[in-house]
């Protein structure tokens, strides 16, 4: 009775061994598949190493396309960037001393990653659509590019931070990261497949075909608004030193336009010299701007890192999204 008791928790113990074997095998060999996979997915990024090893962490890969695959990548890096962001904001209210220079890099930062989400959830929502016409594609590559030239941007606010270690310190490596996380996307980006190549009409590569001077996706509303007069266009708000006008600065009627809005709102702004750094934040949606002719509408401005400015603050007209009738005014920079 001993004897068989024996042979059975023999038996009992060697198929549970062949059990784990059979179980550790079976899941080496899922994994490697897995791998494979991801090697699969990032062929031609520049940063494969960084590619496969992300990539290989999301779950049920065999299953994606490729466009999935990305959009994956690109949630990833959209936590990175809100990490990064948390970072700044923490940097910019708990370290001590930091210079007006070092203080705005930061500011700069901050503003610059806000962007960087929208425009990779943007591709994100884009990619996840059934299909993805060659418009989209072309969009999502711009905006990706964006979202990598917004980094360098934020750490190029430090450059003239003299004596400062705060980009070395507690932003670069990340920010390197994030980058190199985009570039492997936009490269990944290029192999989806179904995407037009641009047709002989384009007035160059990926710009769109032309119809009487405007491109194609100009609707004949803003094409019509464009080509008005002055005296022809109705405005929602005029501007005008002389107090003629709803606002005297230009700023007070950008403020004062709709949020998100969703029809095209005009602004007149009237011949005189403005000086103000002008901002149309992401907020000001389908917005218009006419002035009263070059030479006449003047938008002038002097900051520059000489005086503490980073460049990123120092446009004269910085927008996100906007319409501008380009021969109706002139923004110029000087020193003083």
């Amino acid at each position: 009775m001993y004897n068989l008791t024996r042979r059975r928790t023999a038996l009992l113990l060697s198929l549970f061994l062949v059990n784990i074997i059979i179980t550790k095998a079976t899941a080496s060999d899922e994994k490697e598949a897995h791998i494979q996979v991801a090697e699969s997915a990032c062929e031609g990024t520049f940063y494969r190493d960084l590619c496969v090893s992300t990539v290989s962490t999301f779950p049920d890969l065999a299953s994606k396309s490729l466009p999935q695959t990305i959009c994956s990548l690109l949630n990833h890096t959209v936590g990175e960037v809100t990490s990064s962001s948390y970072n700044c904001t923490g940097l910019r209210k708990g370290l001590r001393n930091l210079s007006t220079m070092e203080k705005r890099a930061l500011d700069d930062c901050i503003a610059l990653f806000d962007d960087t989400r929208t425009e990779l959830a943007t591709t994100i929502s884009d990619l996840n659509q059934t299909t993805i016409p060659s418009r989209r594609h072309h969009d999502s590559q711009t905006l990706l590019s964006a979202a990598m030239t917004n980094l360098y941007t934020c750490l190029d606010g430090f450059a003239y931070c003299k004596g400062s270690h705060v980009r070395e310190r507690y932003l670069q490596d990340k920010l390197f990261q994030i980058s190199n996380h985009v570039s492997n996307s936009l490269a990944m980006l290029k192999k989806v497949p179904g995407v037009k190549k641009p047709s002989k009409s384009e007035v160059f590569p990926e710009y769109g075909k032309m119809k009487g001077h405007f491109p194609t996706w100009i609707t004949n509303k803003d094409r019509k608004l464009l080509q008005a007069s002055v005296n022809q266009t109705k405005f929602n708000l005029v501007v005008a030193q002389d107090g003629t006008g709803n606002f005297k600065t230009i700023a007070d009627a950008l403020a004062a336009a709709p949020n998100s809005s969703t029809t095209r709102f005009v602004i007149h702004i009237k011949a005189g010299a403005y000086f103000e750094n002008v901002e149309v934040i992401k907020k000001k949606t389908n917005l218009m701007l006419v002035g009263d002719g070059i030479g006449k509408t003047v938008v002038k401005a002097s900051r520059n890192v000489v005086d503490g400015w980073t460049t990123f603050q120092s446009a004269t007209f910085g927008a996100f999204s906007f319409l501008l009738s380009s021969s109706s005014f002139y923004c110029h920079v000087f020193s003083t």
